[in-house]
């Protein structure tokens, strides 16, 4: 049965968190909502209350961008992304959740790295520390 889950993959460098993921349940509340400014409360409530409150969230950042406070996922994708983020959190397994930035996961190394150990560039595009390169900005083409 699905249920409401946080994953915070760590920089395989620095332990740093890499990615923030959050499926929140229909109805439910963000885990962290008491850290949550009075404004932020009400920018959430009032994009949930858009598409419906009876609805699974998601709440995801990466390397470069994010949702902000999130969007509403259908019963297949939040499915579909629970059972990408089961730990332990591998390369192939979060490469089905279909973020742009695969969560902070570098293919070839099978490992998640930070924005620092990214490098990152000026254009979003970023080298792992063992050299492999990819775009980690979703508004910035992977050839660059």
């Amino acid at each position: 049965m699905l249920q409401a889950f946080v994953a915070d993959p760590r920089c395989a460098v620095c332990e740093r968190p890499v990615s923030h993921v959050e499926l929140v349940a229909p109805g439910g509340k963000p885990t962290d909502w008491q850290q949550w400014s009075p404004q932020q409360r009400d920018a959430f409530d009032a994009a949930r209350q858009r598409h419906g409150d009876q609805q699974w969230w998601l709440l995801f950042s990466g390397i470069e961008a994010g949702n902000g406070y999130g969007r509403p996922v259908d019963l297949a994708e939040a499915t579909r992304i629970a059972a990408a983020f089961t730990e332990p959190y591998r390369y192939a397994g979060v490469r089905t959740a279909g973020f742009y930035d695969d969560a902070g996961f570098c293919g070839p190394c099978d490992a998640p790295y930070c924005h620092h150990h990214w490098n990152v560039s000026s254009t979003g595009y970023g080298t792992c520390p063992h050299g492999h390169g990819k775009s980690l900005d979703p508004l910035w083409p992977d050839d660059l």
